[in-house]
C-alpha cells in the first residue's frame, strides 16, 4: 500500500496517530494484502465451490400463541412518557 492510499485511508477512518504507530499498522495491511495476493494465485478452477458440503436438515420449531399469565407485571417497572416506553441511555 502506497503512503498516500494509507494517509487518505487514515483520513477517511477520521483516525490520527503517531509516526510509529502509522507505520507498524501499514506493515501489518501490506502483510496482509500479501497474504491474499498469495491466495489469489492458487489455481482452483477444476473444483467446484462447496457451499454446504454437509447437508444440515432444516428444523424448525412450532409456531404457538402462549399468553403471558400477567401483562401487567411487563411494563410495571419502566418508565413511560407520552404513551412510549423509555429505555435505557446508552
Amino acid at each position: 500500500m502506497e503512503n498516500e492510499d494509507f494517509d487518505r485511508l487514515l483520513k477517511i477512518c477520521r483516525l490520527s496517530m503517531e509516526k510509529d504507530a502509522k507505520d507498524k499498522i501499514k506493515h501489518d495491511i501490506d502483510e496482509i494484502i500479501a497474504y491474499f495476493n498469495s491466495i489469489d494465485g492458487v489455481e482452483c478452477s477444476k473444483y467446484s465451490p462447496a457451499y454446504q458440503p454437509i447437508s444440515v436438515p432444516a428444523r424448525k420449531r412450532p409456531d404457538r400463541h402462549e399468553p403471558f399469565p400477567e401483562p401487567g407485571k411487563l411494563l410495571k417497572n419502566s418508565k413511560i412518557y407520552r404513551f412510549f416506553i423509555v429505555g435505557p441511555k446508552i
